[in-house]
């Protein structure tokens, strides 16, 4: 089959809207209401955890064989851990924000996103050549410009704070927003998910959209235990050329495919399977080899009870853990695609 105008949703339209909703880790409720909505038309089996995991069902439902594709569906942020007498907001952060990004920037709170705060920046007038450098997270702080009785009560202790941002198009069909790590990878799975609905597949396929994994993973490590499949793939971001950039992420380009990853913790089967789709269907690809762990939910999927095999493809992403990090529509969909070909094929059972 040719995989072109085989689909109704509009992914552009379905990252901007995962992109507009908040979703820290351990937060995920918003961001899990909005990407049920899309499974919710493909399928009539979806469902959530205890741990806040997305499950969504389609294939052969009671097939012997069971295939995961996993993506997490939570974003970087800030915790509230304290309000100073004056009423400056102290917070830390809630998986790896890049703190060079943040002096000045603008906040909102998952529990009342009407009120925006500004993280307090020290103007050059005043320096003495020290704040220059990033400010450490034990010195940052948000002025919601109120004084401390009022601010406190609006919020608390432990609530989470995300940037205030909504994507947009850049040229050449590419998008800037905060939390496309990983909301990108979900509209990708999203975009698989339809395609595959229609076909007649003799296994399981169980779409997770994983929880917690900018923190600690926890998602990922208790929905793959229940789900207890043969084989799984993740769908996550990974580095993109840019200035500066030196050594093999130097070369991976924007545009130019999804990056199917060759790892020791990998199952080779499955990686070479997905080499092998990508050039029998015309699929722009390349290649990410890691020497150890991944940094993705693979690392704890692929030991997952007796082990599962997996493979990573991740999509081409500048400026990660900022609120202007940069992907293409078009490695999205191909994405979508590659792992979509995958599927229908037979995986690599």
């Amino acid at each position: 089959m040719v995989l072109n105008d085989y689909y109704d949703m509009n992914l552009k339209d379905i990252i901007f809207d995962l992109c507009s909703v908040g979703g820290v880790s351990g937060s995920e409720e918003t961001a899990v209401i909005t990407s049920k909505k899309y499974f919710e038309e493909i399928t009539d089996d979806v469902k959530t955890d205890n741990n806040g995991n997305l499950f969504a069902v389609v294939g052969s439902k009671n097939a012997e064989k069971t295939l995961l594709v996993d993506a997490h569906l939570d974003r970087i942020g800030l915790m509230v851990t304290g309000i100073d007498e004056n009423g400056f907001v102290k917070v830390d952060k809630c998986g790896g924000i890049d703190l060079r990004t943040l002096q000045d920037t603008e906040l909102i709170c998952e529990n009342n996103p009407d009120i925006t705060g500004v993280i307090c920046c020290m103007p050059p007038h005043l320096s003495d050549g020290n704040e220059d450098k990033a400010n450490p997270i034990s010195k940052t702080y948000v002025d919601f410009g109120m004084p401390c009785e009022e601010i406190s009560k609006h919020i608390s202790f432990g609530d989470v704070l995300t940037f205030k941002s909504k994507p947009r198009m850049l040229l050449n069909n590419r998008i800037a927003s905060a939390c496309l790590d990983n909301r990108c990878g979900v509209a990708s799975i999203i975009k698989c998910a339809e395609i595959i609905k229609n076909h007649n597949l003799d296994y399981k396929v169980v779409f997770m959209l994983s929880t917690q994994e900018e923190t600690y993973g926890t998602g990922a490590k208790t929905g793959a235990f229940a789900v207890d499949a043969d084989e799984a793939v993740v769908v996550d971001v990974s580095f993109a050329s840019q200035p500066d950039v030196s050594g093999q992420y130097s070369k991976i380009e924007i545009d130019k495919g999804p990056m199917i990853c060759i790892s020791p913790i990998l199952n080779k089967k499955m990686s070479n399977k997905f080499i092998s789709l990508a050039e029998e269907k015309q699929i722009p690809y390349q290649l990410e080899p890691i020497s150890g762990t991944t940094g993705t939910n693979a690392d704890s999927i692929s030991v997952t009870k007796c082990g599962v095999k997996t493979a990573v493809i991740s999509i081409p992403q500048r400026n990660m853990h900022t609120p202007n990090e940069i992907v293409s529509v078009a490695d999205v969909e191909n994405t979508a695609k590659l792992i979509s070909e995958y599927i229908i094929c037979g995986g690599a059972f």
